[in-house]
């Protein structure tokens, strides 16, 4: 018997689907193919999102070809298409398995690949009519569905946590949200901008000037050059332990490799350490003086300069010039003689070159006379006490 002629809906595949569309990015007639399907009723004209294929990977691609995050939701959000994380893993577990070849550490650049895995699983039956509001509203993973509470956790950390967009479409992440609490009051100075330079976030600021802060402590900046690769290390270090946070792997050992170049060349890792570096004691009164002033509090419980009569340089000349007349057994000097010749010699000194720096204002010396003549004042029967020295 001949078979019946099957009835057609008059409907195009999807792939077949021929016609053009302007993209409203770009502002170019385009093939309908080269627009993504989407079964969101506000594309019901055509089932097709309104921006190209190809807008939509440079939009959301860093130049390295990684996928940037916070503006792959920008964009998802604008053509209203959901975002998931776990569809963004199993887009990226997808092509390794179809690119065994390629290594793992490089999987990451092949972003607009994975893109294109991304917007075909989300064109399946389960998520084509979603918006992205559907998606926020399941946290950005889905509730229904197979995979371990552990897993969901773990990919839920290891990709961008996005809740809204600010009045400039902008995106906002909620680490971000979250992480102000412990930024606190810290102010973003120039001299910080200048250290680590601009493009970072105030809690990335803030972590970096901390560490800085913590290892110059034992790294000795003698020059600009030093500065510029500890700053270099910090950099790397801050963005690897965030990574690391996160649970992205795969980001983390690229800034642990990054931040370990980078101490290497500067000579920050143990095994370049000298034995200078590693000896537990100073060789010499500046090391100690520069451990002194490095060490955090340590000035403060510092025992205090008291000035005393024998710090006084005009008493220091006296017992000095008494000492010489004695031993040429010629009477002593009265302190009275002494001082009058240091301070005709001070004035002589001011009158010559000034005193810009402001070394005898207040000078402790004048001030302690008094003191000084109390302290070297002998007792009346002094002589006779002390006897004669050359019987």
């Amino acid at each position: 018997m001949p078979r019946a002629k099957k009835t057609t809906t008059g409907k195009e595949p999807a792939n077949k689907q021929k016609g053009t569309k302007k993209c409203n990015f770009c502002h170019e007639e385009k093939k309908m193919t080269d627009f993504y399907i989407s079964k969101n009723p506000i594309h019901s004209v055509d089932e097709r999102v309104p921006i190209c294929k190809e807008c939509i990977a440079k939009a959301s691609l860093n130049e390295d070809g990684t996928i940037n995050e916070l503006e792959l939701n920008k964009i998802l959000k604008l053509i209203s298409r959901p975002y998931y994380k776990d569809l963004i893993e199993s887009s990226i577990q997808s092509f390794k398995r179809e690119h065994s070849y390629v290594e793992e550490d490089k999987v990451q650049y092949y972003g607009k690949e994975i893109l294109q895995k991304y917007f075909t699983l989300i064109a399946m039956r389960q998520d084509r009519d979603k918006s992205y509001e559907d998606s926020e509203r399941e946290s950005f993973v889905h509730r229904t569905s197979n995979t371990p509470k552990s897993t969901k956790e773990r990919i839920a950390q290891k990709y961008a946590d996005i809740t809204d967009m600010d009045e400039n479409g902008n995106v906002i992440d909620k680490n971000d949200k979250k992480l102000k609490s412990d930024i606190g009051d810290f102010e973003i100075t120039d001299e910080i901008v200048e250290l680590f330079g601009d493009g970072y976030s105030k809690y990335e600021y803030k972590k970096m000037y901390e560490k800085y802060e913590k290892l110059k402590l034992n790294y000795s900046l003698q020059t600009n050059i030093h500065q510029e690769a500890l700053a270099t290390y910090v950099r790397f270090k801050v963005k690897e332990e965030d990574a690391t946070a996160r649970g992205n792997v795969d980001e983390a050992k690229k800034w642990y490799d990054a931040a370990q170049n980078a101490a290497e060349k500067a000579k920050l890792t143990p095994k370049q350490l000298t034995k200078a570096d590693l000896d537990s004691g100073v060789n010499s009164v500046s090391e100690l003086t520069k451990a002194v002033e490095q060490a955090v509090d340590v000035i403060k419980i510092m025992p205090r300069f008291k000035y005393r009569p024998n710090d006084a340089p005009d008493f220091n000349i006296w017992c000095y010039v008494d000492y010489e007349r004695k031993l040429n057994d010629q009477p002593s000097v009265s302190y009275e003689d002494v001082y009058s010749f240091y301070d005709k010699k001070r004035e002589e000194y001011i009158a010559q070159n000034g005193d810009p720096y402001g070394i005898f204002d207040n000078e402790p010396t004048l001030k302690n006379r008094d003191t000084v003549k109390t302290f070297i004042k002998l007792p009346d029967d002094y002589e006779e006490l002390a006897g004669n020295g050359n019987d």
